[in-house]
């Protein structure tokens, strides 16, 4: 697959409030749209990630290295049905086809930034988060009991938000416009600021969906006598349909902050 085109100057303009419950709407419609593809391609995803978590402390850092790339191919997958193409299994590697080596540098600086932001955190709970998030080593119930972590997650989740900022539209930027990691990671920074209320707003339908979607769950849950196998069937499926939703959001997302994305040249893999 070759590179998308890019001509002329990107424009970043700022998206009325009410737009991020749109962005939300857009991100459930394109899911609807092929639900059935998306759910394989969420459920090799995930066969993918747990794979390389599995190698260990290297497979951790090449599943965070590869995260900008598979938000992208996420991302293209939207584009794909929004241009009413048809949706291939071959689209969960495309982020890995369009600037690649870009894409792979933004993992990387991720992975340091995130790092560096579990590193501060580690003052107050000796590491416990890091070592959750980075190597899924999960706390131990009397860990928990003593607070710490209560307490550095409020102090990491403070100093991520810049990064959020500045990752949130940067793996598309790079993708569909050809950016540098630097320039992606700049435009996406002011991009969230300057369309801090309509991420509100987004944030806001964000919770209430995720609320609503936990109801449903948890009233089929009940409607199967509580069975575990039927609650985590019905939590397994619900998931598959909030992960798209919550991709095609970010698309939908990039397409209205940055209005040059509707003419950006789709290629052929």
């Amino acid at each position: 697959m070759s590179e998308a085109e890019v001509s002329g100057p990107v424009t970043l303009r700022v998206a009325p409030a009410k737009n991020g419950w749109k962005w939300l709407a857009e991100g459930l419609r394109y899911f609807r749209a092929s639900p059935g593809m998306w759910t394989l391609l969420m459920l090799a995803y995930w066969m993918l990630i747990a794979v390389m978590n599995g190698i260990g402390p290297i497979g951790a850092v090449a599943v965070a290295v590869c995260l900008p790339a598979f938000s992208a191919s996420f991302s293209i997958v939207c584009d794909e049905i929004r241009r009413g193409r048809a949706v291939r299994p071959i689209l969960l590697y495309a982020g890995f086809q369009r600037n690649p080596r870009t894409a792979l540098l933004l993992g990387v600086l991720y992975l340091c930034s995130i790092s560096v932001v579990l590193a501060i955190s580690a003052i107050a709970d000796g590491g416990t988060l890091m070592e959750w998030i980075l190597f899924n080593k999960a706390p131990t119930e009397a860990v928990v009991k003593e607070g710490n972590l209560s307490a550095s997650m409020p102090l990491a989740a403070i100093l991520a938000t810049p990064v959020l900022m500045a990752f949130w539209f940067a793996p598309l930027l790079v993708a569909f416009d050809g950016m540098g990691a630097a320039k992606s990671l700049f435009y996406s920074f002011f991009a969230c600021l300057r369309n801090w209320r309509a991420l509100i707003v987004y944030g806001g339908a964000v919770t209430l969906f995720a609320m609503l979607v936990a109801m449903f769950v948890a009233m089929f849950a009940v409607m199967a006598g509580g069975n575990p196998q039927a609650a985590r069937g019905f939590m397994l499926a619900a998931t598959i349909m909030i992960m798209p939703t919550l991709f095609g959001s970010f698309y939908a997302a990039y397409v209205d902050i940055f209005p040059r994305a509707e003419i950006a040249a789709s290629t052929e893999i």
